[in-house]
C-alpha cells in the first residue's frame, strides 16, 4: 500500500518522465504482489510507449514544418538575388516555381503518405508560403495594382481548401493569423476605414475544422494554439465593428469576455486542467483589465451620455454577443435556478450561488447607462465591482484551501489600491499604508493558509 501511495503522490505532478520512470519500475513488484495483472502491465506499459511516441511525433512535426517554412524562404531569397536581371518571362516561370513544387508536395502526400502528419503539415505549410509568395510575384511582375488587404483576403481564400484537404493544423492557424491581419488592415489601418464584413465569413469557414480537431485531438497543443488563436482573433477584430457610437462597444467587449469565460465552464472544457481552458483564462483576463481600465475617473468625466438613438451598427455586436452570453449563463446555471424554486434556498453544496464574474457583462449595463449621466457613479460602481471580486475570491480561497485563488484575490485588490495611488489626493503617508497593509495582508493569509494545511496533514 506504501508503493502504491507513493506512485499515486508521484502522478499529476509536474515531472512527468519520473512518473514514467517510477510507475515502470515498480511493475514487476506489484504484478508479484498480486496488486495488479500483467495485463493491466501490458496496458500501462503500452500507455507510456505511446504517449512516448506522440511527443517525438510532435517534435518531428515541429521540424518539419520549420524546415518547410525555411526552405521556401530560401527560394524566395535566391529568386529575389537576381530578379532585376531576369526577363519578365523567366520571372513569370520562377514565380510559379514554388507553387508546383508546394502542390506536388501535397499530392505526394495524399497518395502515398496518407495520415503522416509530417508529410502533411510540412507540405501544407510549404504550399500556404508559395501561395502568397506567387501572387506578391505576378502582381509586381505586371504591375498589377491592389491594396494589402485584398492581397490578404485573396491569399487567405486560395489556401482554405488546404486545410482541410491536408488536414493541417498549423495552415489553420497561419489562416487565423492571416484574417486577423487583413481585418485589422481594412478596419484600423486603411482610410478611408471599412468593415470587414469577409473576416466573419472566412473565421465562420473554419470553425467546422476546429470542432473536428477538438473532437479528435483535445489534448494536443494544436487545439490549445486553437483557442488562443480564435479568442485573441475575434477580440482584435471586435473593435472593427465600432463606427459612430464607439462608447457602446464597451458593453459589447465585456459581453465578449464573458461569452469566453463562460464557454470556459462548459463540461467539455471543464474536463481539462486549467491551463488548458483558454477561453476562461481569455475571459476572466479581458473582463478584469476592462473593469481596472474603467475604473480611473478621467474615463467616466470623458465619458459621454449614451445617444438616445440605440439602433446604429454598435448594437449588432452589443444585442447579439450579450443575448449569446445570456444563453451561456442560463445554460450554466439552469439546474441552480431550478433548485431555487423548489426549495427557496440555496443548496449545500454552493451550486446555485452566482459568481459575481460570471455577470459582470450584465452589472456592466445599467453602470453604462447611468455613468453616462453620472460620472461618479460609474467609476464607484466599477470599483464596488472590483472591491467585492477581490474580497469574495480571498475568502473562497481561504474557505476551500486553494492557495492560488487565495493570491489572486489579494493580487486584484493590490492591483485596485495600486490603481488608486495614482488618480485619488490622499497624502503619501495613507498611500504607503495602505501598501504596508496590502504586503501584510499577502503575508498573513498566506500564513495561515500553510499553517491551516499542515494542521490538516
Amino acid at each position: 500500500m506504501q508503493l502504491i501511495n507513493e506512485i499515486c503522490r508521484f502522478e499529476g505532478t509536474k515531472h512527468a518522465k519520473k512518473n514514467e520512470h517510477i510507475m515502470l519500475k515498480h511493475l514487476p513488484e506489484l504484478i508479484e504482489a498480486q496488486v495488479i495483472t500483467q495485463e493491466v502491465a501490458d496496458r500501462i506499459t503500452d500507455y507510456y510507449r505511446q504517449k512516448k511516441k506522440q511527443g517525438q511525433n510532435t517534435l518531428f512535426v515541429i521540424f518539419g514544418v520549420l524546415g518547410a517554412l525555411l526552405v521556401g524562404l530560401g527560394i524566395i531569397l535566391l529568386i529575389a538575388h537576381n530578379w532585376d536581371h531576369l526577363s519578365a518571362t523567366v520571372k513569370l516561370v520562377f514565380s510559379f516555381i514554388p507553387l508546383v513544387i508546394g502542390q506536388a508536395l501535397c499530392v505526394f502526400t495524399l497518395l502515398k503518405k496518407p495520415g503522416n502528419r509530417i508529410w502533411s503539415e510540412s507540405s501544407a505549410t510549404f504550399l500556404f508560403c508559395s501561395v502568397g509568395a506567387s501572387i506578391s510575384l505576378v502582381s509586381q511582375i505586371y504591375h498589377i495594382s491592389g491594396d494589402l488587404g485584398l492581397f490578404i483576403l485573396m491569399w487567405m481564400c486560395l489556401c482554405l481548401p488546404v486545410i482541410y484537404l491536408m488536414r493541417s493544423s498549423f495552415v489553420s492557424l497561419l489562416y487565423l493569423v492571416g484574417i486577423t491581419c487583413y481585418a485589422c488592415v481594412k478596419g484600423y489601418g486603411m482610410f478611408p476605414v471599412s468593415e470587414p464584413y469577409w473576416y466573419w465569413l472566412l473565421l465562420a469557414l473554419v470553425v467546422p475544422y476546429y470542432i473536428s480537431l477538438v473532437k479528435t485531438q483535445a489534448e494536443s497543443n494544436f487545439v490549445r494554439f486553437h483557442h488562443l488563436a480564435f479568442a485573441v482573433s475575434v477580440t482584435i477584430v471586435w473593435g472593427t465593428l465600432s463606427m459612430g457610437n464607439a462608447n457602446l462597444m464597451y458593453i459589447a467587449y465585456f459581453s465578449l469576455f464573458g461569452s469566453f469565460l463562460l464557454i470556459g465552464q462548459l463540461p467539455f472544457y471543464q474536463r481539462h486542467p486549467l491551463q488548458d481552458r483558454l477561453f476562461e483564462l481569455m475571459g476572466f483576463a479581458g473582463t478584469m483589465g476592462l473593469l481596472f481600465m474603467l475604473s480611473f475617473d478621467w474615463f467616466w468625466n470623458k465619458f459621454q451620455e449614451p445617444s438616445p438613438k440605440m439602433i446604429g451598427q454598435e448594437m449588432i455586436p452589443v444585442v447579439l454577443m450579450t443575448v449569446l452570453a445570456g444563453v451561456l449563463l442560463y445554460r450554466k446555471y439552469s439546474s441552480s435556478l431550478q433548485l431555487l424554486r423548489t426549495q427557496g434556498a440555496t443548496g449545500s453544496d454552493g451550486t446555485a450561488n452566482v459568481r459575481l464574474m460570471d455577470v459582470v457583462f450584465g452589472v456592466f449595463i445599467p453602470v453604462y447607462i447611468f455613468g453616462g449621466a453620472i460620472p461618479s457613479l460609474g467609476m464607484i460602481c466599477i470599483n464596488g465591482i472590483l472591491l467585492f471580486l477581490g474580497v469574495s475570491t480571498i475568502l473562497h480561497g481561504f474557505k476551500n484551501n486553494q492557495i492560488g485563488t487565495l493570491n489572486l484575490g489579494l493580487l486584484v485588490l493590490a492591483v485596485l489600491i495600486a490603481c488608486r495611488f495614482f488618480d485619488t489626493n490622499l497624502s503619501f503617508v495613507t498611500r504607503g499604508l495602505l501598501f504596508v497593509g496590502a504586503g501584510l495582508g499577502f503575508f498573513i493569509l498566506n500564513y495561515n493558509m500553510l499553517k491551516k494545511r499542515k494542521d490538516e496533514d
